[in-house]
């Protein structure tokens, strides 16, 4: 299915294009503080981001792999991303957003709508997330979102460079009668 545009009352979510390159390398991808936790490095270059929006393209029609910028509704302005990945039944979820953005509730607003559409559209019952131990931001969005904690763990970024303890989430969703 190709990753549909989905909206919530402030957010609109819709898949990301080489044409948010520019947006999405100054107000994100570029900046130490929000990448500083997430897998991948910080782009160094309007070039980095180029690259992952081309592989976001190319996986925005896999049955499995729904992203989405999110875009805020009142200005226009694209302010982070997020999506839902599905491996053997369990749609793990993830996100990072713009600083200025921070602290107002955008991120879990944004994300209890990929929730909806995993479990109304795509039959999901099982999730999975998990955060740096040192950002516990990330996990107050999780329990805002009902993910309960089950264990500690550990991460390693995408060029194995750095690993960083975890704190591992699921959620259940019970299929409706």
């Amino acid at each position: 299915m190709l990753t549909p545009t989905l909206e919530t009352a402030r957010v609109q979510m819709r898949p990301l294009t080489a044409a948010d390159a520019e947006t999405v390398y100054a107000a994100w991808a570029s900046d130490p503080e929000v990448t500083r936790y997430m897998r991948y490095n910080t782009h160094t270059s309007v070039q980095d981001t180029l690259e992952w929006l081309s592989s976001e393209e190319a996986n925005a029609s896999k049955d499995t792999y729904y992203n989405w910028g999110l875009v805020l509704k009142e200005s226009g302005a694209l302010f982070g991303s997020g999506g839902i990945a599905e491996t053997d039944g369990v749609f793990m979820l993830g996100y990072n957003i713009a600083r200025p953005y921070w602290g107002l509730g955008l991120m879990t607003e944004a994300a209890r709508g990929m929730l909806e559409f995993a479990v109304e559209t795509l039959g999901a019952r099982e999730f999975f997330a998990y955060h740096a131990k040192e950002n516990p931001a990330s996990g107050r969005v999780l329990e805002k979102l009902g993910f309960v904690y089950r264990q500690d763990g550990e991460f390693v970024s995408l060029d194995g460079a750095r690993a960083y303890p975890s704190r591992e989430y699921t959620l259940s969703v019970p299929a409706r009668r």
